[in-house]
């Protein structure tokens, strides 16, 4: 494929996101490609799929021989992404004059043939830097006194909570780009930029390049809530981030394991089809009387929230249940319930059978200004496998076949999405589904790119231990692209786990940041819950070509653990 080939093919109906609306061109030959995409995020999709396919980022380096110039062109791209970020209307000459270049003399390179050609590299690279530079702070609330200085992110976020901006984003919160379809890639807000190894991903500071839709559909879901300071902090001290985790079921009987599909022999070989397990949530039924969200919320988890306000001096920012936890129609009743209790978000596990189909998800709940709630869900993308260890770790005994030594989840694993939820000014968060942490594909490109501030994995596991697979896994995100995970299971499985350890570990909690913490978060016995006090510091960081993103980026590390007890524990605990 040439240059000229794949720009066609991302830009089918032309450059101009300010003329969306208007007559589209019909045909390729029809559209002025020598004209630069209007919108950051386009030309970033264009530029940076040419850098991407044609692998020549890694010639992004600047020349130790040549500093001095080097610095003279990082100067260039900010002085002119500054006047393009004050004129959004007017595209700064010399982006459009090196575009024009690209589409037009070196049309035909082929991608492969891209790396070969420095000059055309080197135009490349400065164009990429412009589009990445000219959408600082895009994806996030503008504060007033950035507004002049940041009309693109004042657009994009117009676009992304009013829907009554210049630009309209057709893709919603699916892409930032306008004239890019999603269908061949998606731009999304970006939190950290990767310090390590030798990608695009290490090549922008404000906006991620994500595969097309197809393979993964992610979300940029913004919370329009102020972060608030404590009253007594110091003014000057980073914001703080509370998490209240209520590690609920705290029971779990065996029956909730059920065999759904046993173990077939296919054809004449070895070869079988595998057994399948589903989960029954028992635990919403105790004693045969249906748990409501009232009573999970009145009864226990408004007052986790005051004991945690009681405890520490605050109230926490955000609640989290783990996988499974409960069904979609009770959290969001549960949603609705908190909503008084001032938490910014409830994120919790859920299970539900729709069209004959088991679902196991992961649902955020964020609570906005205008008191409304906005929520997301995402469907796990790996189905747990049980083997013959585990059910005897855990006591379980549901297939009377004792020749089978494995159990495969039966789950839908379709309609694969990810959200990313920008919590608060350049602070952001994603959810994984228990092995969903542990595979690659589809969700650690789009992490990786994106760089959440915060991974929560929700998990129906044993107890979380730095030696345990959820430790391996953490830490390779928190080494790239250096995002702290917090690991999460329920208090029912850590038990069942512990019942054949002579010294057992109730761990229900595994944090790894990117500053090399590791933590392990215990929950004493009778205790109902635990308090996390995060603390979110600047971080400054470079790209591939040193360029300084002025301490924008955010890391979060961890203050202090809180466990939380109850004087009067509920009955059905």
């Amino acid at each position: 494929m040439t240059i000229i080939e794949l720009i066609r093919q991302l830009l089918p109906n032309g450059t101009d996101a300010f003329a969306v609306g208007e007559e589209p061109a019909a045909q390729h030959d029809a559209v002025d490609y020598t004209k630069c995409p209007t919108w950051p995020p386009d030309l970033f999709a264009v530029i940076g799929s040419i850098i991407d396919r044609s692998g020549c980022y890694t010639l992004a380096s600047p020349d130790r021989e040549a500093l001095a110039a080097h610095q003279e062109r990082l100067d260039e791209i900010s002085t002119c992404t500054q006047a393009w970020n004050h004129t959004i209307s007017v595209i700064p000459e010399i982006v459009q004059v090196l575009w024009a270049e690209t589409a037009t003399t070196y049309a035909d390179v082929r991608l492969a043939a891209v790396s070969k050609n420095a000059t055309l590299v080197n135009i490349l690279l400065i164009l990429f830097a412009a589009a990445d530079e000219a959408s600082v702070g895009m994806g996030w609330d503008v504060d007033p006194g950035e507004a002049m200085r940041r009309k693109f992110a004042s657009v994009a976020f117009a676009a992304l909570t009013r829907g009554d901006a210049e630009v309209s984003l057709p893709y919603e919160s699916r892409s930032l780009c306008v004239m890019v379809p999603a269908e061949q890639a998606i731009v999304l807000p970006k939190s950290i930029t990767s310090s390590v190894g030798c990608t695009i991903r290490s090549l922008s500071h404000h906006l991620a390049l994500l595969p097309p839709v197809s393979v993964l559909e992610p979300r940029w879901i913004l919370s329009s809530k102020k972060a608030q300071k404590d009253a007594d902090a110091d003014p000057a001290a980073p914001y703080p981030l509370r998490l209240l985790l209520v590690p609920f079921p705290f029971t779990i009987h065996a029956s909730s394991f059920k065999l759904s599909s046993r173990r077939q022999k296919l054809g004449t070989s070895e070869n079988h089809v595998p057994a399948y397990f589903e989960l029954l949530q028992n635990w919403l039924e105790p004693s045969g009387e249906t748990l409501t969200a009232e009573r999970l919320a009145t009864q226990l988890i408004l007052k986790l929230i005051d004991q945690a306000r009681d405890e520490t001096g605050a109230a926490p920012h955000g609640v989290i249940l783990p996988e499974c936890a409960l069904s979609t129609e009770l959290a969001g009743r549960l949603a609705e319930a908190l909503a008084g209790s001032g938490i910014d978000f409830l994120i919790t596990g859920s299970l539900d059978t729709i069209d004959g189909k088991h679902r196991n998800r992961a649902l955020t709940f964020v609570y906005q200004e205008d008191g409304r709630i906005t929520m997301d869900d995402q469907n796990k993308h790996h189905r747990w496998r049980l083997d013959r260890s585990q059910t005897e770790r855990y006591a379980l005994d549901f297939d009377d076949d004792h020749e089978n030594n494995q159990w495969w989840e039966d789950i839908d694993v379709n309609e694969r999405k990810l959200p990313f939820f920008g919590l608060r000014k350049d602070m952001s968060l994603a959810t994984l589904i228990c092995e969903d942490l542990a595979r690659t594909d589809p969700a650690m490109t789009a992490i990786r790119a994106v760089g959440p501030n915060l991974v929560v994995a929700l998990l129906m596991d044993g107890p979380q231990l730095a030696v345990r697979w959820p430790g391996r896994y953490a830490t390779v995100l928190a080494e790239d692209p250096g995002s702290a995970v917090l690991s999460f299971t329920c208090a029912a499985m850590v038990d069942r786990s512990n019942w054949v350890e002579a010294k057992p570990a109730r761990s229900i909690g595994l944090w790894r940041d990117g500053g090399g913490r590791t933590q392990e978060i215990g929950l004493p016995e009778d205790a109902l819950g635990v308090m996390l006090t995060l603390q979110s510091k600047q971080k400054h960081q470079n790209t591939l070509d040193n360029r300084s993103d002025n301490s924008l980026s955010r890391q979060l590390t961890l203050r202090t653990v809180v466990p939380l007890f109850l004087a009067d524990r509920p009955t059905w605990i």
